[in-house]
Order: structure tokens, then sequence, then C-alpha cells
């Protein structure tokens, strides 16, 4: 019962992709409600598939790939939802885009319930995982906001809008998103990592994990992107590059080391 929820939402987040596309080619914004209905519709439906799964599992749905991309897609389009909202920029396109393209990698993994070790069956794991995937999920946005902002900025210098930057937000707005993002994913991550420290130690005691070591290291890099947009002293420019630095070895973490290495954090 649970799989119809899975391919409606994939179907709508399909639906959306292909207008979103047409909306960035066009280079226009007369799609815009479509893409919105149908990312709020398709939202709902992908929100109840991951709660069917939570309850006959009673474990969070994330410690499997097909979990993980799913969840990751899921947390990507409620971030775009509310930056949409709140923020009114029309950034709503490029959310559904990247939800579709984890969505569309989860369903060529397997559905079925994940086995995890009764140990490891605690509301703290379930928490830990959750806000991990979360938090990567915040500073993919902030990537692609990165992106966005270093565009729209060589247009302004180049005094060229004829491109993708014409349905771009203004560079203030790109720099601002992108600092909230990094202002609330850097705290969300860093529970998520202690979280999961906290209780790896208590089961399995000192034993390091590659991931382990790589989640550190990636923790490292967005402290200082965090203390040096917080601080001031890199604002715009320069953070937009930092970001997709820490961005690219958050997603080696989270894909490469899993697929690299027989990690403890490896998903079924």
């Amino acid at each position: 019962m649970g799989t119809v929820f899975f391919e409606l939402s994939l179907t709508l987040y399909f639906a959306g992709f292909l207008l979103s596309v047409a909306d960035i080619i066009r280079k226009k914004h007369d799609l815009d409600r479509a893409v919105f209905l149908l990312s709020l519709v398709g939202f709902g439906l992908h929100s109840v598939y991951l709660l069917f799964r939570y309850i006959k599992s009673g474990q969070a749905p994330v410690f499997s790939m097909h979990e993980a991309n799913s969840f990751f897609a899921w947390s990507i389009l409620l971030i775009s939802l509310c930056i949409n909202f709140y923020y009114k920029a029309r950034v709503l396109n490029f959310g559904i885009i990247l939800s579709f393209a984890f969505m569309f990698v989860s369903a060529f993994f397997p559905r079925g319930i994940p086995y995890i070790k009764p140990e490891l069956k605690s509301l703290w794991i379930d928490i830990h995982a959750l806000m991990a995937v979360f938090g990567i999920a915040l500073f993919s946005i902030a990537f692609v906001f990165s992106l966005l902002y270093l565009i729209q900025e060589r247009a302004v210098k180049a005094k060229k809008f004829g491109g993708l930057e014409k349905i771009l937000p203004s560079l203030e707005i790109l720099d601002k998103i992108n600092y909230r993002l990094i202002f609330w994913g850097f705290p969300i991550y860093t529970f998520a990592l202690v979280v999961g420290l906290i209780k790896y130690f208590i089961l399995l005691g000192f034993d390091i994990d590659p991931k382990q070591l790589w989640s550190v290291l990636t923790w490292c890099v967005y402290l200082l992107i965090f203390y040096l947009r917080v601080k001031g002293d890199w604002r715009k420019k320069r953070a937009a590059y930092l970001t997709i630095f820490g961005f690219l070895l958050l997603i080696f973490g989270f894909f490469g080391i899993n697929l690299l290495t027989e990690s403890f954090h490896k998903p079924l």
C-alpha cells in the first residue's frame, strides 16, 4: 500500500520537473503556480509514504539507500517550499528538479524495510539519522544557491541578462538565503554528529569508522564557513566558492564512503 504513495509522488515530481525545465529554458515564470501545486501535492503524498514506512518499521525511514535518497528528496522539497513562501523567491523550480533527481535514484533501490540491529533501534539513533540527512539537505540547497549566485554575479559584471540569470532573484537575496541555510544547517548537522558519535562510542567503543572521520573533516570545513559568514569576514562570492567546496566533501561522504568502504554506516 505504501508503495502507491511513493509512485504517485514520484509521478507528480516528474511532472513538476518537466514544467520547471520548460520554465527555465523559456526564461519565464508563467508555470510557477502549476509547479507549486504539483510540488505541494507530491510533498503531501511523499510525507504519507514516509510516515507509512515509519509506522511499519518502527524506525526512521533513512536506513537504506532507497529510504535515504527518498528522505533526502523530501527534505530538499520542504526547504524549497519554505524558501518560496518566506522569501517569495522564485526558486522552487530548482528545488523540484533536485528532489525529482533523488527520488528517481531511490526508485532503483530495493524498497524492503532494512534490518537494523536491536541495540541500534532507539529514539536517539533515529534523531541522529534524520537530522544528519536534513542538515545535508540544507547544505545541498546552499550549494545550489551558491551556484546561482555565481551565475548572477557573472551576469551583473558582464551586464548581460538574457540567459538563466534573467529569472533569478537579486544577488542580495541569493546571498541572504545562502547565509540562512548555512546558519540553520550547521547547528542541525553538528547536533546530529555529536549524538551519533556518543551513541557509536557507547555501543562500539573507540573503534573509528571511515565515515566518522570524513564527517568530522566535513564538519570542520562547515565550521569555517559558519564562522566566516556569521563574523562577516567572508560574504558573497568567496563564501559561495567555499560552500561549493564543502558540499563536494559532504556528497562524497554521503555516497562515496558508503560505496568505497565497509563503513558501519553503509546503508542496506
